[in-house]
């Protein structure tokens, strides 16, 4: 054997050992950006959970390719109970949607519009809507919690981007959370859109606030209102 060849052989063994040695890094990488994603996930949502006693204002827009339903919104939530706020929708004034303890309304003043067990058909029977929209779902969205999706795609800071939903009509809804805003050092929600079914639905969501005590709900000041959201 020549001196050469002899010299690859020697050499050849410890090329295969740096190259095995270099592979384990990359891989230990990448299970670690994972696991930090997860951990920023966990963090992110728990600090979301632990605010279970909001207020926030905004607009609601839902439209098929028929017809556009438009209403300012001021939404108000507890643990025990849902209070929301739609002012114009269809042009016919102020209505409250209450949902506590399994059973929802939806009123106009003193006029009962509808009542059942889910705030979903009750609105969708006060709106005249063809299919109900998520309305339940939306309470976790509009934190930025994937609530009960069975999809869910995240940024690399553990927010949500879009997430997949069934109702139990079995419509298929997808959710994008397009902008996100500042509440007191944590990002929530600020722009979301959403399509089921034959509907679309974008949401616009602003001034965030903690609430302590039982507070009745207020009809949106004329002075400090969203342009109500269109197609």
């Amino acid at each position: 054997m020549s001196r050469s060849l002899r010299l690859a052989v020697l050499i050849l063994p410890f090329m295969l050992g740096a190259c095995q040695s270099v592979a384990p890094p990359q891989q230990q990488g990448s299970e670690l950006d994972e696991s930090t994603l997860k951990l920023l996930t966990r963090r992110h949502e728990a600090l979301l959970e632990s605010r279970d006693n909001f207020k926030v204002s905004g607009g609601l827009g839902i439209w098929t390719d028929e017809e556009t339903l438009s209403a300012r919104i001021n939404w108000l939530q507890t643990p025990q109970a849902l209070h929301l706020t739609l002012e114009g929708p269809l042009g016919v004034g102020t209505m409250q949607l209450e949902d506590s303890a399994g059973s929802a309304t939806l009123s106009r003043g003193e006029r009962l519009l509808a009542r059942g067990a889910s705030a979903d058909t009750v609105l969708q029977q006060g709106l005249g809507l063809a299919a109900p929209v998520p309305l339940q779902e939306l309470a976790f969205w509009i934190r930025g919690l994937p609530g009960n999706a069975s999809q869910v795609m995240r940024d690399e800071e553990g927010k949500l981007s879009s997430l997949r939903f069934t109702d139990e009509q079995g419509t298929h809804w997808q959710a994008r959370f397009r902008r996100y805003a500042d509440w007191d050092g944590v990002a929530v929600p600020s722009l979301i859109t959403a399509s089921g079914g034959p509907y679309s639905v974008r949401v616009l969501l602003k001034n965030w606030a903690h609430v302590t005590t039982t507070v009745v709900p207020e009809t949106p000041e004329s002075n400090n209102r969203l342009p109500i959201p269109g197609r």
